[in-house]
């Protein structure tokens, strides 16, 4: 009886530790979950029925140089609140009711919502937003929220430099890409309670914070110029039947870019197209090209600045001239030369031999350090996408026939933006800018962020050469290829230039580049235009094609830009104020 009863006694015993035992487990079970680890728990467990919003950024915008907005996102503004700082709920809804139109007693529900944050109407009109504004309603606030859309008012004018955005309104070409950085602005967030299929709870949100707007983009370029240039230049296109045309105009001071344009314009295409992709390319910085005759511009400063060629010196000009065994001819252009001529007539008439005769003056050294100074065979910086350096073969590859042939603008690919760059160079006091298209960055205040004031690049010639290589230039349009560039009244200067189109490494049969170099007034520059017009039916003469689209642009240019006439009876006479087409 005893053994039974210790027995019972035993297990008792046993269970009672059991139970001990497992109580302690259980205590520190719940020690652990609700002090050691009631961080991680109370996280998952709001991680299970809270969510975060990404609130997207307002895209800034893009503009000209007076501030005409050329690229824009649509931001519509929203009315929030926050039901602690509102003392009378009931007036406030009343006030809020007149201008929404919503029920008094919806937004009286709202406003008495236990949270600091709930939305009273979405993305309104501006009047309304005004007048809800002007009753200054304590714990009433305002949000900007974005269509997530990106407008370009001025339709297709400057696609080239603006550029595109994507699906994620991400910058994708052009200005948009290369300064999306500051266009795209910083996303706000949100955090508010969700329920079990993740929508939100109306009054349940329980954090914000809101979105940045991106910074503004000021542009160097003049809206009204750009539509001179991309209406003439279209024109044109059309009227010789050309592949492809070109206009870039240049502040002569400032190395500012103030218009850019490509035709045909790739917006107007349908996507699929085979030509389409080919289209968007910026070939004013992307595509080099052989210049022809517009190179001499260079040929002439590097001859003048080394002191290897005087302007009274007599040059060998005649119908040919031999160089490393070839026999090189004049292209002509309706002149025939005489046995020698000064380098303001070789330039004038664009005499290959004469050009040939002053390269082998200066030989390979000099004038390779001279093409060199003035930025061929490397890209000039400026602020658009896909710049290419063109083609500058090393030094060491020259023979003389490669000297002879990149006298007169063959064997040597450039990009029309370093042609204008280096005539620019040429006729300002010798003072090579860099090239620009941005001028300022904005926040959306309107305040600076940041300032690109113009900058001297290099000084490839003298201040002596450069007056030289002005009075030349003129002589190019007084008498020589250049008449057709003449603008009435305004003294010009200018080189036009005549050369084969390369395709697939050879020269393309029956295919040539006509364009056209130029400054206006010639005696305080103010701009440096080119004008490209590829592969042009009926007529090939740089002079002929591009010498009058120069002045039509080049007039109305000089009259918006305020320029006074220098002989103000040649303008009369001619009938030629464009005050009066406008």
């Amino acid at each position: 009886m005893i053994g039974w009863k210790n027995q019972v006694r035993d297990r008792l015993i046993v269970v009672f530790y059991v139970v001990i035992l497992l109580f302690l487990i259980i205590g520190y079970r719940l020690i652990s979950l609700q002090i050691f680890q009631h961080d991680l728990y109370k996280s998952k467990a709001e991680s299970q029925h809270k969510g975060t919003i990404t609130i997207p950024a307002l895209r800034g915008s893009i503009m000209d140089r007076k501030y005409v907005v050329l690229a824009n996102s649509l931001a519509l503004t929203s009315i929030t609140a926050d039901p602690t700082l509102i003392k009378d709920r009931h007036k406030t809804a009343v006030l809020l009711s007149q201008i929404l139109g919503d029920s008094e007693e919806v937004l009286e529900s709202k406003l008495s919502a236990a949270t600091r944050f709930v939305w009273i109407a979405r993305k309104l009109d501006d009047d309304k937003v005004k007048k809800i504004m002007k009753l200054e309603l304590p714990g009433i606030f305002t949000m900007k929220e974005t269509t997530g859309k990106r407008f370009y008012p001025k339709g297709e004018l400057a696609s080239h430099i603006l550029g595109c955005t994507g699906i994620d309104d991400q910058g994708l070409d052009g200005i948009e890409a290369v300064m999306d950085s500051y266009l795209k602005g910083k996303p706000g967030k949100m955090t508010a309670e969700m329920d079990l299929v993740g929508r939100l709870i109306p009054g349940g949100i329980s954090s914000l914070v809101n979105a940045t707007s991106g910074y503004n983009v000021v542009l160097t370029i003049d809206e009204s110029i750009q539509y001179i240039v991309e209406t003439a230049l279209e024109k044109a296109v059309k009227a010789y039947g050309a592949d492809t045309g070109s206009v870039l105009v240049m502040d002569a001071k400032t190395g500012e870019i103030l218009a850019l344009a490509n035709k045909p314009d790739y917006k107007s295409k349908d996507p699929k197209s085979p030509d389409y992709m080919q289209l968007t390319r910026n070939s004013i910085v992307t595509d080099a090209y052989e210049p022809g005759s517009t190179f001499k511009v260079v040929l002439a400063a590097a001859a003048l600045d080394s002191g290897k060629v005087g302007m009274n010196d007599q040059i060998q000009c005649g119908d040919t001239i031999q160089a490393g065994g070839w026999t090189l001819h004049n292209a002509n252009d309706g002149f025939g030369g005489n046995a020698t001529e000064t380098i303001t007539d070789i330039i004038a008439y664009s005499f290959n031999t004469g050009s040939v005769a002053m390269g082998l003056r200066m030989g390979s050294k000099i004038f390779y350090d001279y093409i060199v100074k003035f930025g061929f065979g490397d890209i000039t910086g400026i602020e658009l996408p896909g710049e290419t350096e063109g083609i500058l073969p090393p030094l060491k590859d020259w023979s003389e026939i490669n000297l002879a042939t990149i006298s007169f603008g063959q064997g040597i690919a450039v990009t029309p933006l370093q042609i204008v760059s280096a005539v620019q160079g040429s006729i300002n006091n010798g003072e090579q800018m860099q090239p620009r298209i941005i001028r300022q960055i904005l926040d959306s205040e309107g305040n600076i962020v940041k300032d690109f004031k113009p900058e001297i690049k290099s000084r490839p010639i003298s201040k002596e050469t450069s007056y030289k290589i002005n009075m030349i230039l003129r002589n190019v349009v007084e008498s020589g290829t250049g008449k057709k560039a003449r603008i009435p009244g305004y003294l010009v200067g200018g080189k036009s230039g005549t050369a084969n189109v390369v395709e697939n490494g050879m020269y393309a049969k029956g295919k040539y580049i006509a364009s056209f170099v130029g400054f206006a007034p010639a005696e305080d520059p103010k701009f440096v235009m080119l004008v490209k017009i590829k592969n042009p039916k009926g007529t090939i003469w740089g002079g002929t094609v591009s010498g009058p689209i120069f002045s039509e642009i080049g007039r109305e240019i000089l009259w918006r830009l305020g320029i006074p006439p220098s002989f103000p009876n040649e303008v009369n006479q001619m009938g030629a104020d464009p005050s009066k087409n406008n």
